[in-house]
């Protein structure tokens, strides 16, 4: 089985997963009711949540920039932005691919180790872990009786009771992704020397790395940024409009699950859990797809046009390197 074969693969499994969610977490929405509930929002507080949105995708970039100066490299802010847009963009077609996609582009354009560059993308998640951790556990003490029984009553159960309900295409799904992860090892297991250093290197910059103090404060902004993009979501939707900051933050949790679930882009996981969650405070169900859907679409369409605003960018680069490395 060839390399192309594999990611056609992939990409199938992946867009069958979303396709999937997304029909389970529509399957019960009366249309009519769900135009109306989009009419009723106001669209101001979305363009801001999506711009302030995009300031944290400024901030993802500096705090990016910082490890890989921690490298010995300098990179200009505007290959880092169109590296990192470019890779969300990717993960629209096969999850988390994106991470390797933005080291490739920065190997493209500044000539930067592949594998350097992935170990200071493993350090950036580790942090975005442990932030979102820190966040859970804060969620959980503060709004203990809440949580425990969103994941009792609206996690466990109803998840129990949709995978009972489709057993094949799970099994099928474990192959397929058995056979994906078998296929990776040993296709890098050529390479494996190489990338381990590279790694390592790449690993230091959390321990090394210049300008520490700035780079949890671009960390600090970038959940920040998160945070408020979810809660004018919340005000600018009638039926949640009573909620506030700290229902945000509980929300914006339950919706981070939603994004790390293998699904392109969040489709369909995202909706469900930010949906269920408002249940939580008696909010219907069709009324929690309404906001999911302004909250996860607004910032889906903007991360889709400027990702392919940056992949322009980088071809139009791709095609001046090679324009003037044939007139060498």
């Amino acid at each position: 089985m060839n390399k192309k074969t594999i990611k056609i693969l992939k990409y199938l499994f992946f867009l069958a997963l979303a396709i999937t969610l997304m029909y389970i977490a529509f399957k019960s929405i009366d249309f009519d009711y769900f135009i109306d509930g989009l009419r009723n929002v106001n669209y101001w507080l979305v363009a801001l949540s999506v711009i302030i949105g995009i300031a944290g995708y400024v901030f993802r970039v500096l705090r990016w920039k910082i490890l890989i100066d921690s490298l010995g490299y300098n990179v200009s802010p505007k290959n880092v932005y169109n590296a990192t847009m470019i890779g969300y963009l990717a993960n629209f077609t096969i999850p988390r691919i994106g991470e390797v996609i933005r080291c490739s582009v920065l190997k493209k354009t500044d000539k930067i180790d592949f594998e350097k560059t992935l170990g200071t993308v493993i350090v950036e998640r580790c942090y975005d872990l442990i932030f979102l951790l820190f966040f859970l556990i804060f969620i959980v003490i503060i709004r203990f009786e809440m949580f425990g029984s969103f994941i009792a009553e609206k996690i466990y159960q109803p998840l129990i009771e949709k995978v009972s309900a489709i057993p094949i295409f799970l099994i099928i799904s474990a192959i397929i992704v058995i056979g994906v992860v078998l296929f990776l090892f040993f296709y890098i297991r050529k390479r494996i020397n190489k990338i381990i250093k590279g790694l390592i290197s790449g690993l230091k910059t959390g321990i090394k790395m210049k300008n520490y103090k700035k780079f949890l404060v671009y960390t600090i902004l970038i959940y920040l940024c998160y945070w408020l993009t979810g809660f004018l979501v919340l005000k600018a939707t009638p039926t949640t409009l009573s909620l506030n900051a700290m229902d945000a933050l509980f929300l914006f949790v339950i919706g981070a699950f939603g994004w790390v679930i293998p699904a392109q882009g969040g489709f369909g996981s995202y909706h469900i859990l930010v949906a269920l969650g408002l249940g939580v405070y008696g909010i219907s169900y069709e009324d929690g797809i309404v906001v999911a859907t302004i909250a996860h679409e607004s910032q889906v369409i903007f991360m889709i046009l400027l990702g392919f605003v940056s992949l322009v960018m980088f071809l139009i680069f791709c095609r001046k390197a090679k324009n003037i490395y044939t007139k060498v």
